[in-house]
């Protein structure tokens, strides 16, 4: 599985070596902190390190730390399958400050040996001397074990995701599609890490198409 997971991130890397596109790496730490009355409080930490752009800013090195995300997302279970939630992303990025209010709802099929969860979210973004950008989005995650019919300590499990982002800023509207493919293992009941390949395509309407490869690499830790 694991050079499964390497052929195809070498793959995406080739096709975008000749396309306006960018490599990278996308680190990140989650965290889950579970409150009474079936709140949870869900805080992300997420960089991105670019280490291959095409075409770069003149005068500039292709290799950049772009930006570093704060995300805190509190969510209510409604019922054993649907949670609504609510939050906020502080962004850091080229000097700049950037903030993002969410407003989320999710709900989580248990199939015989794996889950599918769907998410939908909108999100306001609020950045100095721009417009209000404002989007809506759709996520489809599944996630299966790879051995057994539940994710158990010290088994791998695989984990795919396929988002849709609509957005409209100063009255244009533009998409975005992404693709994650991670191979998790659970170290505990409360740690699990993933690795794997993060795929996303930006500006399909309004401009030429940006193609963008991160390696993803994610600590989860819950309370």
């Amino acid at each position: 599985m694991k050079r499964y997971i390497l052929f195809a991130f070498l793959s995406c890397v080739s096709s975008c070596l000749y396309a306006q596109n960018q490599v990278g790496l996308l680190p990140q730490i989650n965290t889950d902190v579970r409150l009474g009355n079936d709140w949870k409080i869900n805080a992300k930490l997420e960089g991105r390190q670019l280490f291959f752009q095409n075409p770069f800013p003149a005068g500039k090195s292709e290799t950049k730390f772009e930006r570093a995300d704060l995300e805190l997302v509190a969510n209510k279970t409604l019922s054993p399958s649907t949670t609504v939630g609510g939050g906020y992303m502080l962004r850091r990025s080229d000097g700049k400050f950037i903030h993002r209010i969410i407003q989320q709802f999710t709900i989580t099929q248990k199939l015989y040996s794996s889950r599918l969860s769907h998410r939908i979210r909108t999100d306001q973004t609020l950045e100095k001397d721009e417009a209000i950008q404002l989007r809506l989005r759709y996520r489809l995650s599944w996630e299966k074990p790879l051995s057994g019919l539940k994710v158990d300590p010290k088994e791998f499990y695989l984990k795919l995701n396929n988002e849709y982002l609509g957005m409209l800023q100063d009255g244009k509207g533009d998409l975005e599609i992404r693709g994650l493919a991670n191979l998790g293992y659970s170290i505990s009941d409360s740690n699990k890490i993933e690795s794997g390949v993060d795929y996303r395509i930006e500006r399909l309407i309004q401009k030429s198409p940006v193609h963008k490869v991160f390696l993803n690499i994610a600590f989860y830790h819950s309370f």
